[in-house]
């Protein structure tokens, strides 16, 4: 395993790493090293990391709507997520829509489709969510 988590190289390739070497711990990678967008098959299997996320259909965002008691509480969740984006270099898309409800959409936009970098942000922003969140 390289630095950044990579299995082994093959032919110049890096192989891209198991679902179980993702976690809140782990490290976005430059877009520009990263090469293809995870085809369906990869995209569908790494949704085990993420509960509560859906997949779009054709398989190139991941989505979490979370429901907050008021209107700063959702200000409170786009401003915690802002610096953790800004320090891993992967940036969501966030969305308060009707004063309560938190959209984050991630995406690899370099590839236009999903990377490892959308679960590991996935799952740092968990972190802030799951705090903010109130039962539907």
């Amino acid at each position: 395993r390289n630095r950044f988590g990579f299995g082994r190289t093959v032919t110049g390739m890096r192989t891209r790493p198991m679902c179980s070497s993702i976690t809140a711990d782990s490290k976005c990678v430059p877009c520009e090293g990263i090469g293809s967008a995870l085809s369906p098959e990869e995209a569908r299997a790494k949704m085990v990391l993420v509960p509560g996320w859906a997949l779009n259909e054709t398989h190139t965002k991941i989505t979490r709507r979370v429901l907050v008691s008021d209107f700063m509480s959702a200000v409170t969740a786009v401003n915690k997520i802002a610096p953790i984006a800004e320090a891993e270099g992967h940036h969501p898309d966030l969305h308060i829509t009707q004063y309560k409800n938190v959209t984050v959409e991630l995406w690899t936009h370099a590839l236009g489709g999903l990377s490892d970098n959308d679960f590991i942000m996935a799952i740092k922003i968990d972190t802030v969510l799951d705090q903010l969140a109130r039962p539907e």
